[in-house]
This record gives structure tokens, sequence and C-alpha cells, in this order.
């Protein structure tokens, strides 16, 4: 293709071209600023929310396009005026088309606000070395049809956690979780739900509502952890889905889940868990699937009152949700969403977090050291 015949095109395709643009930074720009006001309720904008540094991304290519392709368009023009034996006076219309316009000073905006809310918190902070003894958690939702459990116990074992956070644990998982037995004194757990392994005795169990109908549980143990009170809370929350009849398939996340999402009752048990924490007077874990994006607005409302582990000690997004072979996408794409939590009280110090291996379930384990902030 000759230089003039793509001249040509670009001519053509360069007003659309940044009309498109111009109406995604709009678009985006609305976004922005809802959620600034943190307004929420609303579906689509939730649904917004939980996927936000994916609606940032193509400012990396839609910032840098119209510029290159007005500067294309120009360029005959510019070789023309340099033959020139003295210069003229450009055009106004020209002048329009190569100083910066209004889009692109929006996004460039846009810009530095993504890269403000979502790259900046996932930064590498240097954690301080630990001075004095820890102790390791993991939590991990093995998914009930995981047909790679045995594979699953071993990474455990060979991780050694002092405390493991199992969810989706279902029912007649008993025999299966055989080693753990073996391995740890002590375990507690709610039938078909949450599971907690624990080197540590346990003082006190507690299992608490945290909704009314249809009756989400948590199951809270009071642990002696070498002499001092821990609460451990294993969680998992519900899907931010209404449900599609008596047998919701919970476990959908295709187009027509994504038509279903709703963060009402997930939300209404995130701040009734928030209430319980209120009241909890022992140094405090919280760990499970929360079923939670960490850009969704209702996590500002839990890091406003717990810390979370991976922010204090981890270093990248996190992403632990969903694993592609597991649910039969292309391995090659990544996690998309954190979603799995080890949150904690100030009484404790993050002193290392990482995200674990592919072993059989839809959710990577997340593991965290902890040490007591006091010495």
């Amino acid at each position: 293709m000759s230089w003039s015949t793509a001249h040509h095109w670009l001519a053509l395709l360069s007003r659309p071209l940044r009309r498109v643009v111009a109406a995604y930074a709009l678009l985006l720009a609305l976004f922005a600023l809802l959620r600034l006001l943190r307004i929420d309720g609303m579906p689509l904008l939730d649904l917004a929310n939980t996927f936000a540094p994916y609606l940032f991304m193509p400012l990396v290519v839609t910032f840098p396009l119209p510029i290159l392709v007005t500067r294309a368009t120009a360029e005959p023009g510019e070789r023309a005026r340099k033959r020139l034996p003295s210069p003229r006076k450009s055009s106004p219309a020209a002048d329009s088309r190569q100083s910066p316009s209004w889009g692109v000073l929006l996004q460039l905006a846009l810009i530095v606000i993504g890269l403000y809310w979502f790259a900046m918190p996932a930064l590498y902070t240097p954690v301080s070395p630990p001075q004095g003894d820890t102790f390791n958690i993991v939590t991990f939702n093995v998914q009930g049809s995981n047909h790679e459990l045995a594979r699953a116990m071993d990474w455990l074992l060979e991780q050694a956690p002092d405390i493991i956070v199992l969810q989706e644990t279902a029912e007649g998982y008993d025999s299966r979780l055989v080693p753990l037995y073996d391995a740890y004194a002590h375990e507690d757990h709610i039938e078909s739900s949450v599971r907690i392994f624990s080197r540590y005795a346990i003082l006190q169990r507690d299992v608490i509502s945290i909704e009314d109908e249809p009756g989400r549980l948590v199951l809270r143990l009071l642990l002696d952890q070498n002499g001092r009170e821990l609460a451990v809370y294993g969680v998992h929350l519900t899907l931010p889905l209404t449900p599609r009849d008596k047998q919701a398939a919970d476990e959908d996340i295709g187009l027509e889940a994504l038509l279903r999402y709703d963060e009402a009752r997930r939300n209404a048990q995130v701040r009734r868990l928030l209430a319980l924490l209120r009241e909890e007077s022992a140094a405090t874990i919280v760990a499970g699937d929360f079923n939670m994006s960490d850009t969704s607005l209702i996590y500002g409302e839990l890091a406003g009152q717990m810390r979370d582990a991976w922010r204090g000690a981890g270093a990248g997004a996190g992403r632990t949700w969903p694993l592609a072979e597991a649910i039969g996408w292309p391995r090659i794409i990544r996690p998309l969403l954190r979603i799995d939590y080890i949150w904690h009280s100030a009484a404790l110090r993050p002193t290392q977090a990482s995200v674990g291996a592919p072993i059989g379930s839809d959710h990577l384990p997340l593991a965290a050291v902890f040490e007591w902030a006091d010495g």
C-alpha cells in the first residue's frame, strides 16, 4: 500500500476514531466521578467497580492513538509548508488538529487517576523483618468439586501453616481430609461450609449468623496462641448474584451470571460481619472467600475497620480467582480478581503474604505470616 493510499484511509478514520475515543473518555470520567462519590446500589455500576482496573486499561492504547493518527494525517501538509520559500500562516483548522485536544488532556488525567487508585496500592512496600516469634495461616477455597484434593492436601502439608481456613468443604469431605486430621491436633467446622485446622488449642467455638435469611454462617474459634488469645473467623460470603432458581448455579461466571449481578446480599453480610468484629476483644484474624473484589466499594468499609494482610506484606495484584484451567478457559488467562483475603486487627503485624500454587480449585490459596505487634 502506497503512502498516499494509507494517508487517505487514515484521514477518513481520524475523525470517527477521535469521536470514539472521546466518548470512551467521557464515560470513564463519569464512572470515575461516581466512584469518587461512592455511589453504589446500582448493579451495573457495582459490576463496573468490581472490574474497575480493566476499564482503565484501554487508555494505554486510546491515549496515544489519536495523537499518532492526527500527526500522520498532517505530515504531508507539514512537508509542503517546509518547501515554501516563505512561511505561510497555517489555518485555524490545521492548528486545532495539531494542538492537544480536551480528549487527550482528559485521558491523561484519567491515567493519573487509574494509576493512583489501582497501581499504587499494588506496589511493593518494604516490610520490616519479624522481631519475635511468628505464626502463619493459609486460607483456601478448595472448591467442592475439586478432583485433585489429594494434591491440595500435599501442598498444604508442605507449607505447614499453623492455621488453615478452608471453604467449600463439601459434605463427606472428612474422609478426604484425613492427612490434615493426622497433622493437626485441633479442628472445627460448619458442615459443607468453612473448616479450620489449628496447631493451637481451641478455647471457645461459636457459629454466628451474619444474615437473617437464609442464614449465612461464620465460624469463630478462640485459640490459645502460645499463651495469647487469638480469635480466628472462617468466612465464605455469598456470590453477588440474584438467584436464578432453587438450584442456582452459583459457580456460573459467564454472561448470564453477569446479567444477574447484585451485591446487596453480600454487602449486607459484610456489614453484619463488621458489626460483629467491633465487639471482638481478642486479637483477630478473618480469613476466607469474600466474593468481593478489592476495587469494590464495600472493600473500603472493610479496610476502614480491619487490615488487609496482602496490602500490608504482599507484592503485586494478588489475584486469586478464577483459575483458568479449573473452569475450562485457556491457560494463558490469568486470575482476574482478588477475592480471597486474610484480614487482621492492629494487634498483629503481617511480615509476609503470598499467593500459592494451583492445586485443583478455581481459587488460588493465600498465605500470610504474622507476628504480634507488641513484640
